[in-house]
């Protein structure tokens, strides 16, 4: 048993025995036999893993940066490479995959065929960035940035876009980036920490990654007073125990280090210490694991992946396997069974929706009655303000809206979530017993997950753009959303 611990390991045997093992495999896509009865959607997804497994051989240490939209991603990957360059500020017109690695000074727009678009350092911001994709005679969702900065040595930052509703067609872009990713950063807000559409996404794309390493930040730490820290600490670390034990989530604030970086003001100067030295200290660990695992990260990203690519061809083939054992007469059973089932199924197709329909209908109506209330008796209170001055209103009136309207729409949002939650429950219930007499599968509806809170980070612009009837506070949103960071 002494000799166990003399056993070294070679990087480059194990990559070749990795190589060896896909070689093997390829019998199953070249013989004829093999292709007739695992299917060309099972063959397809042999190919791709066999590609994505081998084109990874070369790639630097790739971090990927993830978050809901508005977190302070790209603000938080300047701050770690020290100059302005993922783009900041976008909007879902803007959105791009932001490749950020070590090289001379370029920057690229991917476009299909092979083709790039040359862009300039002034060209990545906001302003001039949106005419140009807008222009472009195809949608540009990759941009390739490369600096000759020593963070960059070792480390490639892949910059992915929010992950709201209304990013849904990069979703399938964010998947394919979390693929390629040796560690994870998840950036979340201290205005909603780990919310109910937050925890999914880990729970279901990350987690299963099996990454050596995730990191948990909380970006907009600057927002906090000295005597919230250790409880909001204690409170985060707590909920972050459920996903991943034993982690230590980081308190940062972007905004913070690049003040400190541009030797201008910072924002909340009782925490700028804490937080400058928080930052630093999540940067240090950064490099640390990079430099940690310079000898076996290609082995290791290269034995992820071929657990990834066993385990759903495996699910596949299970599948299979359990449809080869049904025999002929108990599937024409199921099939007589569920035939006479369709028209029911209909029917209750068409009932659910209806219940669900009106359900929303009712909701709808109860939240735009709750919010024109609430806006009436704000849109009085703005006439009480006209000796007040502009300075005053600006630094003041803006934190008391966001309080408010954040109070109101998480109130509403909870209660009504709540209610939509039971009915589902209801419905699925019902229906899960009806298919239980003849399947042993069970359904149900709820995610049972450790809270159910309204993301809060983007809700005055969420109330500025959906909210006609907003009216004066449209005009002070940004100066909102500014106050909140």
């Amino acid at each position: 048993m002494e000799r166990l611990g003399q056993i070294i390991y070679n990087a480059e045997d194990f990559i070749r025995l990795i190589e060896q093992n896909l070689d093997n495999l390829k019998v199953f896509q070249y013989d004829p036999k093999y292709r007739v009865l695992l299917g060309d959607d099972f063959l397809k997804k042999m190919e791709l893993w066999d590609h994505n497994i081998r084109s990874r051989r070369n790639d630097p240490f790739t971090v990927v940066v993830c978050g809901e939209f508005k977190r302070g991603k790209s603000s938080l990957i300047n701050a770690l490479i020290g100059e302005n360059v993922a783009p900041v500020n976008v909007t879902s017109e803007t959105v791009t995959i932001n490749r950020i690695s070590y090289g001379s000074n370029a920057n690229e727009a991917v476009l299909s065929g092979g083709r790039r678009l040359t862009l300039g350092d002034k060209d990545l911001s906001r302003e001039r960035l949106q005419p140009i994709l807008n222009a472009a005679e195809e949608p540009i969702r990759q941009l390739e940035i490369r600096r000759s900065c020593d963070f960059l040595r070792d480390i490639t930052i892949v910059d992915t876009p929010g992950l709201n509703d209304s990013m849904e067609d990069f979703f399938s872009m964010v998947e394919y980036s979390l693929q390629q990713a040796d560690a994870v950063i998840y950036l979340f807000s201290i205005g909603s920490p780990l919310s109910q559409d937050e925890q999914l996404f880990l729970r279901t794309m990350v987690l299963p990654q099996k990454y050596t390493d995730l990191f948990l930040a909380a970006n907009f730490s600057d927002m906090m007073k000295p005597s919230d820290v250790q409880p909001f600490q204690d409170f985060i670390r707590k909920k972050c125990e459920a996903l991943l034990p034993d982690s230590e989530p980081f308190l940062l604030s972007a905004l913070v280090e690049l003040c400190r970086q541009q030797d201008e003001e910072r924002p909340n100067p009782e925490l700028g210490e804490m937080l400058a030295n928080n930052f630093q200290v999540f940067r240090q660990e950064l490099l640390r694991l990079v430099q940690q695992k310079r000898d076996f990260i290609l082995p290791d990203r290269m034995h992820r992946l071929f657990c990834g690519m066993q385990s759903e061809l495996q699910r596949d083939l299970d599948a299979m396997e359990r449809g080869l054992e049904t025999d002929a007469e108990q599937m024409a059973k199921d099939a007589l069974f569920w035939e006479s089932q369709i028209s029911t199924l209909v029917q209750e197709q068409r009932n659910v929706e209806e219940r669900l329909r009106q359900e929303m209908s009712v909701i709808r109506q109860e939240a735009e009655n709750c919010m024109q209330e609430l806006l009436n008796q704000m849109s009085a209170e703005v006439q009480t303000l006209s000796d007040m001055p502009t300075d005053d209103i600006v630094k003041y009136y803006s934190l008391y809206c966001v309080d408010t309207i954040q109070e109101a729409m998480n109130f509403c949002t909870e209660s009504h979530t709540e209610r939509l939650y039971n009915l589902l429950d209801s419905i699925c219930f019902v229906r899960s017993n009806a298919v239980s007499t003849h399947s042993a599968t069970d359904y149900g509806f709820r995610f049972t997950l450790d809270n159910r809170t309204w993301t809060m980070g983007d809700n005055i612009g969420y109330v500025a753009s959906k909210i006609p009837q907003l009216g004066v506070f449209s005009l002070v949103a940004d100066g909102i959303a500014g106050a909140m960071r």
